[in-house]
């Protein structure tokens, strides 16, 4: 193509991408793309987007960023061309009048905030704390090492039991403890978990909100129980992750041996548990999908839901989410650091065909 023709092209996608293209420009874009003259630009313009995420995220998590460009393309079209044009004409909502799609009139990050809540009562904003000791429970030393991570010291087991409680609120980001008995739990935003100081007696237990990633120290005599929503997960000396959000619990083993609803689970199988009741397993499931939260990724399969990529956008980000339109389904596949600044992550997102604004502390979906 002539480098006018390459220009008029790009001129196109940045148009569409932020929201500001006519209706004459969107019938030349959706031409274009129905005749895949339009691929290799959005290929390129994909990989400067990731370049630029990749300079810019706050973290040095990663070193590539993968987005497979067929699923690129694929879903362009489908989600455009296809299926694209009515929204042209969908009625608008006071909400979309106010803000074009493609409006950032703001941006969040990953925010950075624990609390501990001790025995009595006293709590501990966790990332205002200064490293080292930072409580005393009992005969239990509480410390905070020098990457933000909790730790419970072995306190004695013949004190009275007494529970503290730790809390990551939306936004908060994502945290590690260490119980008393050398177990880790990893908590997610928007997560907590409730646990004794020292574990006395013949079994540990502990409950949980949200999602948490536990690698549990075995202990044949002191059997290791949590609870989440109703339902106990029995370890028999593991790695596993129970994903509580959106009204189910999701219990993944990733090695070792679990208990739950009298089934005892392999590595690579899910065991899930319906908000009505209903319980089956699932086998060979993506572990890498289940726990990049845990790896500082957003990771999508192939046919994730555009609602569940929102519901995990607004636990990272703390933002409420709107959703304008028809209702038009969207599927996503992919992966992308978690500390990226929101907007970056939209960006990316829109490349699937749906468009976004930011406002405060709104994500506005355009179906």
């Amino acid at each position: 193509m002539s480098q006018q023709e390459e220009v008029y092209k790009k001129q196109l996608i940045d148009r569409y991408l932020s929201g500001e293209a006519s209706e004459k420009e969107l019938m030349a874009f959706f031409g274009l793309l129905n005749r895949n003259e339009l691929n290799q630009l959005i290929e390129a313009h994909m990989d400067q987007e990731i370049e630029t995420i990749q300079r810019e995220r706050v973290l040095p998590l990663r070193k590539t960023v993968k987005w497979p460009r067929i699923a690129i393309a694929a879903a362009m079209i489908m989600a455009l061309s296809i299926g694209g044009y009515f929204a042209l004409h969908q009625p608008k909502t006071e909400q979309v009048a106010l803000l074009k799609p493609g409006t950032f009139k703001n941006d969040a990050l990953p925010g950075n905030k624990a609390i501990l809540t001790l025995a009595n009562g006293q709590k501990i904003v966790v990332n205002e704390a200064k490293n080292g000791t930072i409580a005393q429970q009992g005969s239990t030393n509480i410390s905070k090492s020098p990457n933000g991570n909790i730790i419970y010291g072995p306190g004695s087991t013949d004190e009275a039991i007494s529970y503290n409680t730790y809390a990551i609120p939306r936004g908060g980001g994502k945290h590690e403890l260490k119980l008393a008995d050398g177990t880790l739990a990893v908590l997610d935003a928007g997560s907590s978990i409730h646990f004794p100081i020292a574990f006395n007696g013949k079994e540990r237990r502990v409950s949980v909100t949200g999602q948490v990633y536990f690698e549990v120290v075995h202990n044949a005599k002191q059997p290791f129980y949590v609870t989440v929503n109703n339902q106990t997960i029995e370890d028999i000396g593991t790695r596993f992750n129970i994903n509580a959000f959106d009204g189910e619990v999701r219990t993944t083993l990733l090695e070792g041996s679990i208990k739950t609803n009298n089934t005892i689970l392999e590595p690579g199988q899910q065991a899930v548990q319906q908000a009505n009741g209903k319980f089956n397993v699932l086998n060979h499931v993506d572990e890498e999908e289940v726990i990049a939260w845990k790896n500082n990724l957003f990771k999508f399969g192939k046919n994730t839901s555009l609602q569940t990529v929102m519901n995990q956008l607004s636990r990272w980000y703390d933002m409420d989410i709107i959703y304008e339109g028809t209702g038009k389904t969207y599927h996503f596949g992919g992966d992308m650091p978690r500390y990226s600044k929101l907007s970056d992550v939209l960006k990316i997102l829109a490349y699937n065909g749906v468009q976004f604004s930011v406002d405060g502390r709104k994500i506005i979906v355009y179906q």
